[in-house]
């Protein structure tokens, strides 16, 4: 027993040694977890949107409570116009798709590129040129008497799909010059991608596990696997996953390790993760964490999870110096110095034996 004991404390001490390079420039530390959302304007399906997410930045967003969905910033659209280039005309060559003259909205800086034949109005009230044959949602506008009427339409088209649209209904792709900027613009609602998408018969979050629901009324329907969010009001919606939408990513520095590993060998593994522009340690858990961080915990391949909590020297620690906001024991069991959480907790942290091997809970 002796024996076990100098190990111990050799492998304590040399741990100790790591905490107290870290521990004078981050004592103190509070959360470590971040994550936020990144709302995209480009035009994908959820497949090309995901896959955007996944090489930018975490995936296709998981949305967890209702203060999540309410703190959503998706105000931004891009919206054809009438306007596009004909060729035959060597002057500037922009011309309206209802032949009247209107007076141009003022073009973004360094637009329109050389091949950019269509024209789309921002939210922000800004022309860009735009490939035609790209997607993008659309006005109309309808003439009636002496007065002139915008209608937005939130299906993403191309640009000759939606004139085919407008002319249909006996309108034009709309002809929106500068005196009109202000009738035509403002918060508009349209679906975004999110992450959420139905895996055989159920519906699941590409990343992470949420219970969080607000759909539409009548949805969820059989109108699609994949799911958007309203731009203004925040409902959720079935829509085809091939449709093409704007889409919201999230980035977050969380990651669970799904190998079993001792909490020493985990340690290091985090430790010997690197990326140009972060290092990695074990996870430190504050209170107000438990939600995000259980998502992570539930998805784990073991009952429990590692995280950075260790005791040494008679004191329980975290590996990056973070505040200790828990109560632990103060003599914990024999060799249970390390801290774990469990899928069948509420998110606290509980010492258990630093040999069990686990999996794990790395951030950036």
């Amino acid at each position: 027993m002796m024996h076990q004991d100098r190990v111990v404390m050799r492998r304590g001490l040399s741990v100790a040694f790591l905490l107290l390079l870290c521990s004078i420039t981050v004592s103190g530390l509070g959360s470590v977890v971040r994550s936020h959302h990144r709302y995209i304007e480009k035009f994908n399906t959820w497949e090309k949107a995901q896959e955007f997410c996944k090489h930018h930045y975490t995936d296709l967003a998981t949305i967890y409570s209702e203060s999540d969905a309410s703190s959503l910033n998706m105000k931004g659209y891009h919206a054809w116009i009438g306007l596009h280039k004909d060729k035959s005309i060597l002057q500037h060559g922009w011309v309206w798709s209802d032949g009247e003259e209107h007076t141009f909205p003022s073009w973004s800086q360094n637009q329109p590129h050389y091949n950019e034949e269509c024209a789309v109005l921002s939210y922000n009230k800004k022309l860009y040129g735009k490939s035609c044959s790209g997607y993008c949602f659309f006005f109309c506008h309808k003439i009636e008497g002496t007065s002139t009427s915008y209608t937005f339409f939130n299906e993403s088209k191309t640009w000759a799909e939606a004139k085919e649209y407008c002319n249909a209904d006996g309108q034009y792709l709309a002809g929106i010059g500068k005196e009109d900027l202000g009738t035509a613009l403002g918060e508009k609602d349209f679906p975004v991608w999110i992450g959420k998408h139905k895996n055989g018969d159920t519906w699941k979050w590409s990343t992470g596990m949420s219970d969080y629901t607000n759909w539409k009324t009548g949805m969820p329907d059989n109108s699609g696997d994949c799911v958007s969010i309203s731009s203004l009001n925040k409902k959720m919606a079935t829509q085809n996953c091939s449709d093409r939408l704007p889409f919201l990513c999230f980035l977050e520095n969380v990651i669970l390790v799904k190998e079993n590993k001792t909490w020493e060998e985990a340690l290091e593994y985090c430790r010997g993760l690197l990326s140009p522009a972060s290092r990695y340690d074990l996870l430190s858990v504050q209170p107000g964490d438990e939600q995000y961080v259980m998502n992570k915990v539930l998805a784990a391949s073991t009952e429990e999870v590692w995280t950075g909590l260790r005791f040494l020297a008679g004191e329980w620690l975290w590996m990056n110096g973070a505040d200790i906001l828990y109560d632990l024991p103060l003599c914990p069991v024999y060799g249970h110095h390390c801290g774990a959480m469990s899928k069948s907790d509420t998110g606290s942290v509980e010492p258990r034996d630093c040999s069990e091997k686990k999996n794990f809970l790395c951030y950036s």
